[in-house]
C-alpha cells in the first residue's frame, strides 16, 4: 500500500462545511478560519479532480460527488472522535510501571494498595532491568520506571531519588559446601560459581564492581533474569548469588538459603530512582502512583538534582 493521500483536516472541513451550509458556520464550530475552510475544501477538490460544492448567494450546496461522498466523511469523523476518545482515556484507565527486579517486593503492598483505592484501573508490571527500563521509558513504553542508579541517564528525564539503605548480601543453600563457622573471605568468594543478574541490572554492575575494586575476578556461573530464578538455583547447590537481603529474609527464616558473611564492610545501594518523561504529561493514574509512593517514603523522597551523576560502581 502506498503512501495514504487523504488529509483528515480536509474531509472533517468539508463534513462540517456540508452540515453547516456555510464558510462562516463551519468554521465557528471547527474553531479556525473561513480562509482555512476554503482552502481545505479546495485542496480536497483539486488533490482529486472533483468539483464537491457550489455557492450561490454565501449558501452552499453540495453537488452530486459532494451528497455521495458526506456519508463517508460522517463515518470517517465519527472514527476519528472515536479514535482521539480511546487515546484520551487509555492512560486514564491505564498504569504501566518498569521496576528493577531487585526492588518488586519493596513494591508489591504499594502496588496492591494502589489496586484496591483505583480497582478499574489496569496495572501492567514489567520486570526488567534498569538499563532495559530507562531505554523503554524513553521510547515511551511505560509511565512510571522504579530502578537503581541509571546506567542510561538522559536529560529527557525526571527522576526522583529514594535513599534505601538496605544491605546486599552473599547466599547459598545451607548444604553447599563453604566453611559457615568464619567470615569468607573475598578470594574465596570469586572461586565459586557465582549466580548473577543479566547484562543491564543493578546487581549485576554493583557484584561485579566490589570484586574489581578487590582486585578480583568472579567466577560467573549462572547469568539470570530475575531474582526469583536466582534464589531457586542457589537452593539447588548451583552457587552463591548476592541479593538484596529483603528479598531473600523469607527464604533465610525458612532455612531454605543462608546468609555467608563476607570478611569486610557490608554492601549498599544507598538509593534507587523513580523516574518518567519529561516530555509527557503524567496520567491521572501514574499522578496517583507517584503521590503514594511520596506518602510511603516520606523524607526519603527527594527530586533529583540537575548536577547528577552515577554512583561510582556505574562508571
Amino acid at each position: 500500500m502506498g503512501r495514504f493521500q487523504l488529509n483528515l483536516h480536509h474531509i472533517i472541513s468539508f463534513y462540517f462545511l456540508a452540515k453547516a451550509q456555510s464558510f462562516s458556520g463551519a468554521a465557528e464550530q471547527l474553531g479556525i478560519t473561513q480562509p482555512a475552510v476554503t482552502q481545505h475544501v479546495r485542496g480536497l477538490e483539486t488533490q482529486f479532480g472533483i468539483k464537491l460544492i457550489n455557492l450561490k448567494k454565501q449558501r452552499v450546496y453540495l453537488t452530486k460527488a459532494g451528497e455521495n461522498l458526506i456519508a463517508y466523511a460522517e463515518d470517517l469523523f465519527n472514527q476519528a472522535v472515536l479514535t482521539e476518545n480511546f487515546l484520551k482515556n487509555y492512560r486514564s484507565n491505564n498504569l504501566s510501571i518498569g521496576i528493577a527486579g531487585g526492588l518488586i517486593l519493596s513494591f508489591t503492598s504499594l502496588i496492591d494498595h494502589f489496586k484496591e483505592i483505583y480497582p478499574s484501573i489496569k496495572v501492567s508490571l514489567r520486570e526488567a532491568p534498569s538499563k532495559i527500563l530507562v531505554e523503554e521509558l524513553l521510547g515511551y513504553q511505560h509511565d512510571i520506571c522504579i530502578a537503581g542508579t541509571m546506567s542510561l541517564y538522559s536529560d529527557q528525564l525526571k527522576c526522583y531519588r529514594i535513599n534505601w539503605d538496605k544491605p546486599m548480601v552473599f547466599v547459598a543453600s545451607p548444604n553447599y559446601p563453604i566453611d559457615w563457622s568464619v567470615p569468607a573471605k573475598w578470594a574465596e568468594l570469586a572461586s565459586h560459581p557465582l549466580i548473577i543478574p543479566s547484562e543491564g541490572s543493578d546487581g549485576r554492575a554493583i557484584t561485579l564492581y566490589e570484586f574489581k575494586k578487590r582486585g578480583l575476578k568472579p567466577n560467573i556461573g549462572t547469568e539470570v533474569s530475575n531474582i526469583e530464578i536466582a534464589k531457586e538455583l542457589a537452593k539447588q547447590n548451583k552457587g552463591i548469588a548476592l541479593l538484596f537481603e529483603p528479598n531473600i529474609r523469607r527464604q533465610v527464616e525458612k532455612d531454605e538459603l543462608r546468609i555467608i558473611r563476607a570478611e569486610d564492610d557490608e554492601i549498599r545501594m544507598g538509593a534507587f530512582y523513580v523516574m518518567t518523561h519529561r516530555e509527557v504529561k503524567l496520567s491521572p493514574p501514574a499522578r496517583s502512583f507517584l503521590s503514594l509512593i511520596k506518602k510511603q517514603f516520606n523524607k526519603d523522597f527527594h527530586d533529583l538534582l540537575d548536577d547528577y551523576k552515577p554512583e561510582v560502581w556505574k562508571q
